[in-house]
C-alpha cells in the first residue's frame, strides 16, 4: 500500500539573522533637509523617488547627514562618501535587499556604496543608460532630460557606464525652465506641480524636435516621475525614469508563480 504523500509546508523554519525590519526591500538614501532653514524642502509628491506611495512595495528611507544637494555638486563630494556608505549599510542591516537614492546624482558614490554591501545598488536611472541605447536600433537615439544639462559631465555618465562622447545620447536641462528651476535649482519659489509638467513636456517635445532620431526617452532627476505619463503622451516614445529602474529589480526579487491554463 502507498504511503500517502505529506503536503509541503509554505512555511519555513526562521533562523536568526541580523536584520532589524521585515517586509520592506527597497532602501532609500536621502539627502539631508533637516535643517531648519534649509532652502530645497519641497514636498515630496506621489511619484517622486521620496514619496512611498510611489512603490509597489514598502521602502525604508535614511538620511545622509550633511549630505546636502549643494555638497553633493560641490568639489568635495568625496568627502561624504563614508557617510553614504554607512547610511547604505544601516539599510541593509535593517532589511533592504536593494539601495537607491532621492537624486540621480548619488551616482558618484555608486562604486563607494557597492564595496559597503551585499545586495545590488542603483543610485540613479543614468544606470539604464547603457541597456537602453544597446535595445535601440542604430540609427536611433537615447535622450536625457536632466535637472541641469551642465552637471550632466562626462565622469557622471561613465559612472553610469556610458561613453561621455557618444553621438547617440542627448542631453537637455530644465535649467531654463522657470518654475522648475526655482523650486529644485534656486530654491527662489514653490513647486507648482502643473507647471512644472508643462514644462518637462516641453522639454521633451523641444529635444525631440531637435533630434526626431531619439528613440526612447530618460528622466534622470527623481523629481521627474509623476510628469513622466503627461511626456509620453506627448511624444509617443518610451519614458523611463527612477521608477522604471527600481521597479524592475523588485521584479526580480519577488516572483511569483504563473497561474495560467494548460
Amino acid at each position: 500500500m502507498n504511503e500517502p504523500k505529506v503536503a509541503r509546508s509554505r512555511f519555513r523554519f526562521a533562523s536568526r539573522s541580523l536584520q532589524a525590519f521585515y517586509g520592506a526591500p527597497v532602501g532609500i538614501l536621502l539627502l539631508d533637509r533637516t535643517g531648519r532653514s534649509d532652502e530645497f524642502d519641497r514636498p515630496y509628491i506621489p511619484g517622486s523617488v521620496g514619496n512611498s506611495s510611489t512603490w509597489s512595495v514598502p521602502v525604508r528611507y535614511k538620511i545622509v547627514p550633511g549630505l546636502s544637494f549643494n555638497r553633493l555638486m560641490a568639489p568635495d563630494f568625496e568627502l561624504y562618501a563614508p557617510s553614504v556608505a554607512r547610511a547604505a549599510e544601516e539599510l541593509m542591516h535593517e532589511g533592504a535587499q536593494i539601495i537607491t537614492a532621492n537624486c540621480g546624482f548619488m551616482i558618484r558614490y555608486q562604486c563607494a556604496i557597492r564595496a559597503a554591501v551585499s545586495v545590488p545598488v542603483l543610485l540613479s536611472p543614468l544606470l539604464l543608460c547603457p541597456l537602453l541605447e544597446r535595445l535601440l536600433p542604430r540609427d536611433k537615439a537615447l535622450g536625457i532630460i536632466t535637472a541641469n544639462a551642465c552637471s550632466l559631465t562626462a565622469d557622471v555618465l561613465e559612472d553610469a557606464g556610458l561613453p561621455a562622447n557618444s553621438e547617440r545620447v542627448v542631453i537637455a536641462g530644465l535649467e531654463n525652465s522657470p518654475c522648475f528651476a526655482a523650486a529644485f535649482l534656486t530654491a527662489s519659489g514653490d513647486l507648482d506641480e502643473n507647471v512644472v509638467e508643462r514644462e518637462t513636456v516641453d522639454a521633451a517635445v523641444s529635444l525631440l524636435n531637435d533630434r526626431p532620431d531619439i528613440g526612447m526617452l530618460l528622466l534622470e532627476c527623481s523629481e521627474l516621475p509623476p510628469y513622466a505619463a503627461a511626456v509620453q503622451q506627448a511624444i509617443g516614445i518610451p519614458v523611463f525614469d527612477f521608477t522604471s529602474m527600481v521597479e524592475f529589480v523588485v521584479a526580480g526579487l519577488i516572483r511569483r508563480p504563473f497561474a495560467g491554463l494548460d
